[in-house]
């Protein structure tokens, strides 16, 4: 069956930043990147707003500076939530790990993208709060952690619920398996999962709430720019 949808998923890195980036972003954008109190932080933030920035601009025929991006917050109103493209038809979201930052932009169709980067840190502690007794088994190193992670963010965030709900209620197929969504709180929606190639030490993932095949496509979202 050939695919009846598209997610596109553009990777930069950090390396990569440079100052028209920084000029793509609006008033209140740049006013909530002022406040990181980290340099890195700070950055991450410029780059994904930037990136997701231009590359709508590229499907919408308009500048980056013209794109309808509002990041208010469902529950309180304020510009932290997930990214928004009101009135274009498509939908988006960001993830930035390390030195890696993520969009993912669909033509309608719900969408989540994460990207973790894998560290020496023990994972171990966290995997009751992570994994379902299913999957702790199948969990075996911090890459398959992470890639359970970057797959269970990606499916609460393509729902719109982000980790307001606990990933435990995410059941997934093993990190060394196909990535496929079984379960989430006692349901199956419709949803497509397909792990992203980040580079060496990540590990990423995208998921699309759509019963129809998605064709993921990865590009590099340095390449464009205004």
């Amino acid at each position: 069956m050939q695919p009846a949808a598209a997610c596109t998923v553009y990777l930069a890195r950090l390396a990569e930043l440079r100052p028209w980036h920084r000029q793509t972003l609006d008033a209140a954008e740049s006013q909530r990147a002022a406040r990181f109190r980290l340099e890195a932080d700070r950055e991450r933030f410029v780059l994904a707003t930037a990136v997701l920035r231009t590359a709508a601009a590229g499907l919408l025929g308009c500048t980056p500076a013209a794109v309808p991006l509002d990041r208010g917050c469902e529950h309180c109103g304020r510009q932290h939530g997930r990214p928004r493209l009101p009135g274009t038809g498509l939908q988006a979201s960001i993830s930035h790990s390390g030195d890696v930052a993520a969009v993912a932009l669909t033509a309608g169709q719900p969408v989540g993208v994460d990207v973790e980067a894998i560290t020496g840190r023990a994972y171990e502690p966290l995997l009751d709060r992570v994994c379902t007794a299913a999957e702790r088994p199948f969990v075996r190193s911090a890459a398959d952690f992470c890639s359970v992670w970057a797959r269970k963010e990606a499916v609460l965030k393509a729902t719109g619920e982000g980790l307001r709900t606990p990933m435990t209620s995410v059941s997934l197929t093993p990190p060394q398996q196909p990535p496929e969504l079984l379960d989430l709180a006692g349901a199956r929606p419709a949803c497509r999962l397909a792990d992203i190639p980040a580079g060496l030490g990540y590990a990423a993932a995208a998921a699309v709430l759509c019963p129809d095949p998605v064709a993921f496509e990865v590009r590099d979202g340095a390449a464009a720019r205004p």
